[in-house]
C-alpha cells in the first residue's frame, strides 16, 4: 500500500507535469502568435513596399503620359490653327474681291475686323458681357467679321454701285444681302457643324443691320435679342462707312462720326458698346488711319 509520502510525491509530479504541459502549450501558442504576427507584419511591409513602388511607377508613367498628351494637344492646336488660318485667308481673299466692288480703299474688311477685335478686347478687360466674351470670342469675331457683307456678291452692280439714293424697290433688293450671306454661310456650316467661326459669321451676316430699338432689318430684332457679335459689327461697320469715301458720299471726319454714333446710342447701337467706343475712340481712329490706303 502506497504511503502518504508516495501519494504526495505522485500528486506533486502530476501537478508539475500538468503545469509543465500548460506552460509548454502557452509558450507554443505565444510563439505561434509571434510567428504569425511577424509573418503578417513582414507581409504587410512587403506589400506596402511593392505598392509604394508601383505607385511611383504609375506616377512616373502618368507624368510621361500627361506630357505626351500635352505635346500632342499642342501639336493638334497648332495644326488646326495653321489649317484654319489658311482657310480664313482664302475666305477673306474672296470676300475682299467682293468688297472691292463698292469700297474705294479696299481696306474695309481689315479695318472692321480691327474695330471688332478692339471692342471685344475692351469688353473682356472690363468684364462686360462676360458670359459671352472670352478669348475665343475675341479671336473668332476678328476672323468672322469680314463675312458680314458676303451676300453682296448676289447684288447687281446697278444697285450696289448706284451713286445716288436707292429707290424703295432697289433698297428692298439691297437688304436681301443679309439673308443671301446668311444662307451661303449656313450651307457651309451644315457640313462643318459646331464651328464657332462660322456661327459668328452667320450671326454677323444676318443681323448686323438690326438696330437696338428694333427698327433695323431684316428680322426686326431689338436690344439683346440681337446677337452681341452683330451689335459689335453694326457699330464697327457704321464707323468705317462714315469715315470712308463712297460713290454716294465724301468721307466724314472722326469728330463728326463720333457725334453721329453718340446720337445713335440706345437707338441704332447697344448703349454699352457706344460707351466702350467713346472711351477708346482714339484707338479706332488709329486703326482707320493705319489701315487706310488713301
Amino acid at each position: 500500500m502506497r504511503s502518504q509520502s508516495d501519494r504526495l510525491l505522485s500528486l506533486d509530479f502530476e501537478s508539475m507535469t500538468s503545469f509543465s504541459n500548460t506552460h509548454s502549450r502557452y509558450l507554443l501558442d505565444f510563439f505561434a502568435d509571434q510567428v504569425d504576427s511577424n509573418i503578417q507584419n513582414n507581409l504587410v511591409s512587403e506589400l506596402m513596399t511593392r505598392y509604394a513602388g508601383l505607385s511611383r511607377q504609375l506616377e512616373e508613367k502618368n507624368e510621361l503620359l500627361n506630357t505626351y498628351n500635352e505635346q500632342l494637344e499642342e501639336l493638334v492646336r497648332e495644326k488646326v490653327k495653321e489649317i484654319t488660318s489658311s482657310q480664313v485667308a482664302t475666305i477673306h481673299a474672296l470676300v475682299k474681291s467682293a468688297e472691292s466692288r463698292d469700297d474705294d480703299t479696299g481696306a474695309h474688311i481689315e479695318r472692321t475686323a480691327g474695330y471688332c477685335r478692339l471692342i471685344a478686347e475692351k469688353l473682356f478687360e472690363d468684364k462686360l458681357y462676360a458670359d459671352i466674351v472670352d478669348r475665343d470670342f475675341i479671336d473668332n469675331i476678328e476672323m468672322a467679321s469680314p463675312l458680314h457683307d458676303i451676300g453682296k456678291v448676289g447684288i447687281e452692280d446697278a444697285i450696289l454701285l448706284k451713286p445716288g439714293q436707292l429707290t424703295f424697290e432697289e433698297f428692298e433688293i439691297m437688304k436681301t444681302h443679309v439673308t443671301k450671306g446668311y444662307e451661303t454661310l449656313a450651307s457651309v456650316e451644315s457640313v462643318y457643324h459646331e464651328n464657332a467661326f462660322l456661327k459668328l459669321g452667320m450671326e454677323i451676316s444676318r443681323y448686323h443691320h438690326e438696330k437696338w430699338d428694333g427698327r433695323g432689318y431684316m428680322s426686326g430684332l431689338s436690344g439683346e435679342d440681337i446677337p452681341l457679335s452683330a451689335r459689335i459689327m453694326a457699330l464697327s461697320d457704321v464707323y468705317d462707312a462714315l469715315r470712308s469715301k463712297r460713290v454716294y458720299k465724301e468721307p466724314f471726319s472722326h469728330e463728326k462720326t463720333l457725334g453721329i454714333i453718340t446720337d445713335g446710342r440706345g437707338l441704332h447701337f447697344d448703349p454699352v458698346l457706344v460707351d466702350v467706343f467713346m472711351k477708346h475712340h482714339s484707338l479706332f481712329e488709329e486703326v482707320f488711319d493705319r489701315l487706310s490706303n488713301n
